[in-house]
């Protein structure tokens, strides 16, 4: 359900509360294909076109020709895919490489029908269980011909679940639509701020492989069970939902079950028996409008997040065999496009285990395969058909070796681990680069590497390397504003004459920015955060009054709403801490798929009769801590006991400048508010450019002795 339908609830009917999501919600692939065929009447011809199509090749294939019996009989297709994702945490679950062959591996068993409870298919179905005989594999050589891993990082980005709007952005990240299967993990697949929504996939379609937008996008949060360490077979299975789309499989309830029109099955597959609703049965079988058994384990159905998904029908199987024989699919599968893109059963002579470098959380240039601090960040090189030309144990070269294009500050050290397998490491950090950037380079080995010389690898020779950075972390603060569509500045309150407002932080926040201010009766406030969550005290819903000059970091106690009412409470008759002060909410958030910590300054009338939040500041770094303001700075605070100090440029854009004739020992800037901001200091450069246009403080301690200066931020 979107959001701003759950809000109108809230505004008609104040007494109903919220109930905790976390299951993944409602696919919109029949939502998205109707979108697009508006916008593209020739799509929707062809489409028309092609099910005729379809259902010729269904009747010639057989029913029972793709039943678990037939399998052996049924060709193997296989299908090279890419896998893009953005941000290597989305809700706080790590997305790595292995994660991400895991969950292929499990898809893969779905479709081939051996997934580990396929033995459990209620009885009455097994009969037209079927399987499709095909292998997602994931690329090893790229559009450029390099080796690659087939999984790539980006920045934390969302909207491609959308159909249309981000088409330039999609064919821009794309690999080659005829030549690859373009899968994208993000954690709000609509731009929506619904980080719960589970997946969406388009049918098979000319223009769209034509224009590089065929996709299967995925929420990251779904890929892993709670613990974020194996695949789970029930988010795996709802992402083999939406594969299935992709082979132009419809939802088993896209018709509604009618007496009145028994015949028409809605998906196109005459084995599966219609829903009576999209809501599904859950994993109790039940029976149709029409007295007909219903397949609640059809992985089409909508039961995959109570755990139910198992099966596809022999019906299902032969639409997906048509499908890969649509203009855009059957070029995947073909021979010559399996051998260009490292897929064939011959694998390629030069392959990498890892292809992407995410900068840690350090924020400081430095790279590892994860994002993680520990993580090193080596990749495993492997030769197939050809040998490393000096012994094991030997550092390559650069410049004799191998050549490379890799950011400035950043080295590769190949170390040759036996005669078909090296060990890739980058080391050092990145002196310059751009914000939310990836950058693409690559390394390419030269002839005394090789035996025989760089020819015995065949056309590839170079690996492809990707580098993904975030943005310099910072404090952000502001005042609360109305909404998304309306951005404006404003104080919140609410009383018994606006008893609920709803307002936004910073609308550039990644993730949900929204909250919802409540005058639930008399004496009675409450804070609705759309399930995220608010320090509270130990075991209770009650909002902490924190302090000035408190620091809020990971530790402090989170309450999350749950049930009904689904608030977290500031005034009850029974918690009056609030009555007629002024002090601070902290709350948690997410940002780039992690958690952050932030405040907000809340103003409470006596005996609770009104609430007003004034401000809110956060701190984009993961897991960061925040301090609530102290005094507040002033001309007053300026102290320059030491002449021999000065900065430049002042006003300044990006870099201050630190003019002494001592020696620098410490550098600390801190807002008008006396909060301590997050500045890059080197040597006697400061970093400023990630701050937002306002005044700071520089306090700056030398041999000669401190200085506090006033500076400008343009």
């Amino acid at each position: 359900m979107k959001k701003f339908k759950l809000l109108l609830i809230v505004s008609l009917f104040p007494v109903i509360g919220f109930a905790q999501e976390n299951r993944p919600r409602e696919c919109k692939a029949d939502e998205m294909m109707k979108k697009h065929f508006e916008l593209h009447p020739e799509s929707k011809a062809e489409y028309e076109n092609f099910e005729k199509y379809t259902q010729d090749f269904v009747k010639k294939m057989g029913s029972d020709k793709n039943s678990l019996n037939n399998r052996a009989s049924n060709p193997t297709y296989i299908i090279p895919v890419v896998f893009h994702v953005y941000g290597e945490s989305q809700s706080n679950v790590k997305v790595n490489y292995q994660k991400v062959v895991d969950l292929l591996q499990q898809i893969n068993l779905n479709f081939n029908g051996i997934n580990t409870d396929s033995n459990t298919v209620d009885p009455d179905f097994q009969s037209i269980r079927g399987a499709l005989s095909i292998e997602f594999r994931l690329a090893k050589i790229d559009p450029t011909g390099k080796a690659t891993s087939g999984v790539v990082f980006h920045p934390f980005k969302g909207g491609y679940g959308n159909g249309g709007g981000y088409d330039a952005q999609i064919g821009a990240d794309a690999w080659d639509n005829t030549k690859y299967m373009n899968v994208y993990i993000q954690n709000d697949l609509y731009a929506n701020k619904d980080l719960y929504q589970s997946g969406v996939a388009w049918y098979p379609d000319s223009y769209m492989s034509s224009v590089n937008t065929a996709r299967v996008v995925y929420n990251g949060r779904y890929i892993f069970n709670a613990a974020g360490t194996v695949a789970s077979n029930e988010f795996s299975d709802t992402f083999t939902h939406e594969f299935g789309h992709w082979l132009n499989l419809q939802h088993t309830f896209n018709v509604l079950c009618s007496t009145s029109n028994p015949g028409n099955d809605g998906d196109g597959v005459a084995d599966t028996p219609v829903e009576n609703a999209s809501s599904g049965l859950g994993c109790n079988s039940g029976n149709n409008c029409l007295g007909q058994k219903v397949n609640v384990e059809n992985y089409m159905g909508y039961n995959g997040s109570s755990g139910c998904y198992k099966m596809f029908t022999n019906g299902q199987v032969n639409r997906m065999l048509a499908a890969l024989n649509h203009p855009s699919r059957i070029n995947l599968w073909q021979p010559a496009n399996l051998a260009a893109t490292g897929v064939a059963n011959t694998p390629p002579r030069l392959a990498l285990s890892n292809s992407t470098f995410t900068e840690n959380l350090n924020n400081n240039g430095v790279v590892s395969l994860d994002g993680t601090v520990a993580s090193a960040p080596i990749s495993t090189i492997t030769l197939n058909g050809a040998t490393f030309a000096v012994p094991n144990g030997t550092t390559l070269t650069a410049g004799t070796h191998f050549t490379s294009s890799l950011p400035a500050g950043l080295t590769a050290s190949i170390v040759v681990t036996s005669p078909t397998t090296a060990t890739l490491t980058i080391n050092g950090a990145a002196t310059s680069h751009s914000k939310s950037q990836v950058l693409n380079s690559s390394i390419t080995f030269l002839n005394p590497a090789i035996t025989g010389g760089v020819t015995s690898l065949g056309s590839t020779t170079a690996l492809a390397l990707t580098f993904s950075y975030k943005d310099p972390y910072k404090i952000v603060t502001g005042t609360p504003l109305e909404s998304y569509a309306n951005p404006t500045p404003t104080t919140v309150t609410t009383n018994s004459g606006a008893t609920w407002k709803y307002f936004i932080i910073n609308p550039e926040l990644s993730d949900d920015a929204g909250y919802g201010a409540w005058y639930y009766g008399a004496n009675q406030l409450k804070l609705e955060t759309y399930w995220k969550g608010l320090v509270c005290q130990t075991g209770t819903r009650n909002i902490s009054l924190i302090p000035a000059c408190t620091t809020i970091t990971n530790a402090n106690n989170i309450g999350y709403p749950t049930w009904t009412p689904g608030q977290l409470d500031v005034y009850t008759p029974t918690y009056t801490t609030w009555s007629g002060k002024t002090a601070y909410v902290g709350f948690r958030n997410q940002f780039d798929g992690y958690d952050i910590n932030g405040y907000f300054k809340v103003s409470v009338g006596a005996n609770g009769s009104n609430y007003s939040v004034t401000e809110f500041a956060y701190n984009t770094q993961p897991y960061g801590s925040i301090t609530t303001p102290c005094t507040l700075l002033s001309t007053a605070n300026v102290d320059i006991t030491n002449t021999e100090t000065s900065i430049y440029p002042n006003p300044v854009s990006d870099v201050l400048t630190i003019k002494t004739k001592g020696e620098i020992k410490s550098i600390s800037v801190y807002d008008m508010f006396g909060r301590k901001m997050n500045a890059k200091a080197i040597g006697d450069k400061v970093d400023v450019k990630h701050f937002l246009s306002g005044t700071y403080l520089i306090d700056i301690e030398t041999s000669l002795g401190k200085t506090s200066q006033k500076f400008i931020k343009k």
